[in-house]
């Protein structure tokens, strides 16, 4: 007969427990396994083209344009063990700048079953959108030393950074 010790006992215990609440489903619906996550925000100013960059704290994604009703979308693997996942981005048109947190893990998680968040872009602010409703979000506040702003040109129907 195999005998183990209260010390290994209880490790395994405790590994055991530690395993099971970080494997466990939540309930923003956050699977097993990493899974990546896609954020996708879509230009719905009125006949306004849309300059965008986004970052988070390691990476910055660049300078994009979108034209009116167009997309774009980046993928990334949220933080397993801690929900500290942060993505902020910069927009600008011709006439706005503004600032938002595009994903934060703690109040978007997984988003949709697809692993997909979905955000339309409007001069009031983004508005998160789902199969059963739009949620509308105010702009961050503005920051003293936020940077500045990405120089943008509009010719014809093209937008300029």
């Amino acid at each position: 007969m195999v005998s183990i010790s209260n010390t290994t006992s209880v490790v395994c215990l405790l590994l055991t427990i530690f395993l099971g609440v970080q494997l466990k489903y939540d309930v923003s619906g956050a699977p097993l396994f990493p899974t990546e996550v896609t954020v996708e925000m879509t230009n719905r100013l009125t006949n306004r083209n849309l300059a965008l960059r986004c970052k988070d704290k390691n990476n910055d994604l660049g300078v994009h344009q979108i034209n009116v009703f167009q997309t774009y979308s980046f993928s990334f693997f949220p933080k397993n063990f801690f929900s500290s996942t942060l993505y902020f981005c910069h927009f600008v048109w011709s006439e706005g700048n503004h600032y938002f947190d595009i994903y934060m893990q703690e109040r978007d998680g997984y988003c949709d079953k697809n692993h997909k968040c979905s955000w339309d872009i409007i001069e009031a602010g983004p508005c998160k959108n789902t199969k059963a409703s739009l949620d509308c979000f105010v702009w961050n506040k503005p920051v003293a030393a936020a940077g500045r702003r990405l120089l943008v040109q509009q010719n014809n129907s093209t937008l300029y950074v």
